[in-house]
């Protein structure tokens, strides 16, 4: 009932405001004549002001004879607002008018507003008359002098005065009311914009996707799959990422993939191009969360990317600190409470220039209590294209036992500021292993390389 209530003094309120809206009211003052210099033209001036309210469409104003309608001049009148006012300068050729006597009738706005015949419709005709023999004794039209105004626009042909209640635009009135509401219909007309750009661009830009991926490198059938080329080329797909993780038996052999550029820098050449987190449900891989980091991340930690060279250790830490937040916020955000515990994957895409960005492949054993590189060769690329993709994929812990929910946000945060940080630095991301080179490896790729390892059972199985 109170939403009907609502409805109808909106209603009412529309009506009283129409009702009170006065109409036009043309006035035509009363016309001049004066005749041009060469006694050809004859010039007649006036003035059409608006007394009534504002105009809404444009007029006419018309000349005729007012017995004979052989001769007819006619200028368009555009709306007028209330108060405003037009200045008109028309001419008459004197040699298709009779040297008698003429009377001319002109009349302004007759029109649907303001219906022929009406009282309102009085005001807006006006008689004069013409005749050549007054051509010596009437003035002399020399041309009208330029109008002076308060304040001159020349590249827009605009002059303004200001007036007690308004401003004056060449010549038309606006009252302050008038220039509050044609304000306000501005900022409403800019707000309405900004919202269907803001409604469009979240219609029309879609979730951004992060598209299925092919690695870069080639798979040549000639290699003998028990050479070394053949078998660096069956371990390129297990590598996953450029971190060694603890080990987990003697003897375990692990392969990394590193990013860099031809001075060794890592990333170097390579941006980030895009992020995802994923988690299968806790019923196993049927219900799968997927969350595409907004695209603003990863031009972030691009710029970081570039400037950690010239960053101490302090500096990227704080540089790196928001981006982790707002991974670990995006992530968590679509997890449900009891699927917490599980853990987390996390995907980064990458793109390199082809002319300075490197993938370096690494094989690892563990031997002695130390990781030990016993190959390192760069990968045969099978695509021709100017940008190289890549991508890293990593595993991150879910809620532990005993840890409570802001707990592990705050350890999220940090195990990804952590990894972003190895990701980054310059520093070698395995400082303090005993990583050691093939005493024989000249070059990453070496075709005299000793063969490599060839991939044990648990290794193949992912």
């Amino acid at each position: 009932m109170a939403r009907w209530a609502i409805i109808f003094v909106v209603a009412m309120s529309g009506f009283l405001s129409l009702g009170q809206t006065r109409p036009r009211d043309y006035v035509i003052s009363l016309p001049r004549v004066s005749f041009g210099a060469d006694g050809r033209v004859a010039i007649v001036s006036f003035t059409v002001s608006n007394q009534g309210g504002d105009a809404i469409d444009a007029s006419q104003v018309l000349i005729r004879e007012s017995l004979e309608s052989s001769v007819e001049v006619s200028a368009e009148l555009p709306a007028l607002a209330s108060g405003g006012e037009q200045n008109y300068r028309i001419e008459l050729r004197l040699a298709e008018l009779p040297e008698a006597d003429l009377h001319f009738e002109v009349e302004a706005g007759i029109d649907a507003y303001e219906l022929a015949g009406s009282d309102i419709a009085r005001n807006n005709k006006q008689i004069f008359r013409i005749n050549q023999a007054d051509i010596g004794n009437a003035p002399v039209d020399e041309g009208t002098a330029a109008p002076e105004y308060d304040l001159l626009l020349p590249v827009l042909n605009l002059g303004i005065d200001i007036l007690p209640d308004g401003i004056a635009l060449n010549g038309q009135a606006f009252r302050l009311g008038d220039l509050l509401r044609l304000a306000g219909l501005t900022l409403l007309a800019l707000f309405c914009l900004w919202l269907l750009s803001l409604a469009l661009r979240l219609i029309l830009r879609g979730t951004p996707k992060y598209t299925s991926w092919q690695p870069p490198y080639a798979v040549s059938a000639w290699h003998d799959p028990n050479s070394a080329l053949g078998r660096r080329q069956s371990w390129q797909f297990h590598a996953q990422n450029g971190r060694l993780d603890a080990p987990r038996m003697p003897d375990q052999v692990a392969v990394i993939k590193r990013l860099t550029d031809e001075a060794g820098q890592r990333l170097g050449g390579w941006s980030f191009k895009a992020m995802r987190t994923a988690q299968y449900d806790i019923y196993g891989r049927i219900n799968r969360t997927e969350v595409v980091m907004p695209h603003k991340i990863s031009q972030q930690l691009t710029r970081i990317a570039k400037r950690a060279p010239g960053m101490n250790d302090e500096q990227l830490n704080k540089a790196l600190r928001m981006p982790a937040r707002r991974i670990a916020r995006q992530a968590l955000s679509a997890i449900e409470k009891q699927n917490r515990m599980l853990p987390l994957a996390l995907d980064m895409r990458f793109e390199g220039d082809k002319d300075a960005a490197l993938v370096i492949f690494e094989l690892y054993q563990f031997r002695d209590g130390a990781w030990r590189m016993i190959d390192q060769w760069e990968p045969e690329l099978g695509m021709l294209g100017a940008r190289i993709p890549e991508q890293y994929s990593f595993s991150l812990n879910g809620q532990l036992p005993g840890e409570s929910y802001r707990e592990y946000k705050t350890r999220l945060r940090d195990d990804l500021r952590g990894l972003l940080k190895s990701l980054i630095s310059p520093e070698p991301a395995d400082a303090g292993s005993q990583a050691m080179r093939p005493a024989n490896d000249e070059r990453p790729g070496s075709q005299d390389d000793p063969p490599a390892a060839e991939p044990d059972d648990e290794t193949k199985a992912g």
